[in-house]
């Protein structure tokens, strides 16, 4: 019996990531979004057996991104084997008060500051990628590992793992102080182990 036999639904992936960030906006930083999220499924454009990232098909204007992997298992992490890739990008013109928001400390006071406001994106990847993985085994996953985040600036030239029997991802749209200001991209495959 395979996952889709067994009624998994990938869409649910998105709107649970949906919610995931909602919780951490309305605990963390106590911001509303000017309206609500959006996703889209879209197709993987690969290259060179990896997952090609460009933030300017996202916003129109340069952003920070951060990129943390899912692993089945501590095995599967050493071997690289990616079970699914979480990709965050935020406008770079909301980044100084988002960071406030986040109470990162000193993040984004200098825009000259790039190593800074890299080192708060990937800790935000980090804090929503938690929270999604404490919310999958609800939907049928074991207790994923999580690789710690790549941080870059507009795209990611060599592109990023993904797992291979994944051909679309869903993108997702968050609007803060009425413009698009975060974009999530999210690809997993199903459990083997729930079949």
């Amino acid at each position: 019996m395979t996952a889709k036999d067994k009624g998994f639904d990938k869409q649910a992936i998105a709107t649970t990531l949906i919610g995931c960030v909602q919780e951490i906006f309305t605990k963390t930083c106590h911001l509303t979004f000017s309206k609500e999220p959006e996703y889209v499924e879209r197709e993987i454009i690969e290259y060179n057996s990896r997952m090609r990232i460009f933030g300017l098909e996202k916003f129109n204007g340069p952003c920070y991104i951060a990129v943390v992997n899912f692993y089945l298992n501590k095995r599967e992490y050493e071997a690289k084997n990616v079970q699914g890739v979480m990709v965050l990008y935020i406008l770079e013109e909301i980044i100084e008060k988002l960071m406030k928001a986040l109470n990162f400390e000193g993040v984004g006071s200098n825009e000259e500051d790039v190593e800074s406001i890299l080192n708060g994106c990937g800790e935000f990847c980090n804090m929503i990628a938690g929270q999604f993985k404490n919310a999958l085994p609800a939907l049928g996953y074991s207790d994923l590992v999580i690789s710690a985040p790549s941080k870059y600036v507009n795209d990611i030239p060599d592109g990023v793992e993904f797992h291979y029997g994944e051909y679309k991802l869903y993108e997702l749209s968050f609007f803060l102080w009425q413009i698009k200001a975060l974009v999530l991209d999210i690809s997993m495959a199903p459990d083997p182990h729930t079949r």
